[in-house]
């Protein structure tokens, strides 16, 4: 299943974007816990395109069997950059969860208008192999 949709490039879109990811990612069969890390990692890379980049911006889902690719295209030639912020810090973690969650990932030249592609690919069955979450009672 393949699906793009355009994105307004404010931060209020990101909602949208996000509800709409899932609708589509659902209507393909992801469940459980790879959905809501492919939710997660939509929500962020939609952030970072509408709050630091430049029209136009796109968001594409691409699941093929146990594997989802999503590409976020934005107009702007800044990368992303991974960055490792202190536990208080109120953001700058978008790239991190992304490279920490996702099965691969990268950045690269776009055609057309937009300027760069961000994208990520999860494999569903590698957050099978995660450890449960711990409780601290």
């Amino acid at each position: 299943m393949y699906a793009e949709t355009h994105i307004s490039p404010h931060v209020k879109a990101v909602a949208p974007a996000r509800r709409w990811a899932r609708d589509r990612l659902v209507e393909a069969g992801v469940e459980g816990q790879a959905l809501d890390v492919l939710v997660l990692l939509v929500s962020e890379t939609v952030t970072n395109a509408v709050a630091h980049a430049d029209p136009p911006v796109h968001l594409c889902v691409d699941v093929d069997g146990e594997r989802t690719r999503v590409e976020v295209t934005d107009g702007a030639r800044t990368e992303p950059i991974l960055r490792h912020p202190p536990a208080d810090a109120t953001g700058g973690r978008g790239v991190m969860f992304v490279d920490e969650l996702s099965t691969r990932w990268g950045i690269e030249p776009a055609g057309g208008e937009a300027a760069k592609r961000v994208w990520f690919e999860l494999e569903h069955g590698d957050v099978d192999r995660w450890p449960a979450p711990s409780t601290h009672a």
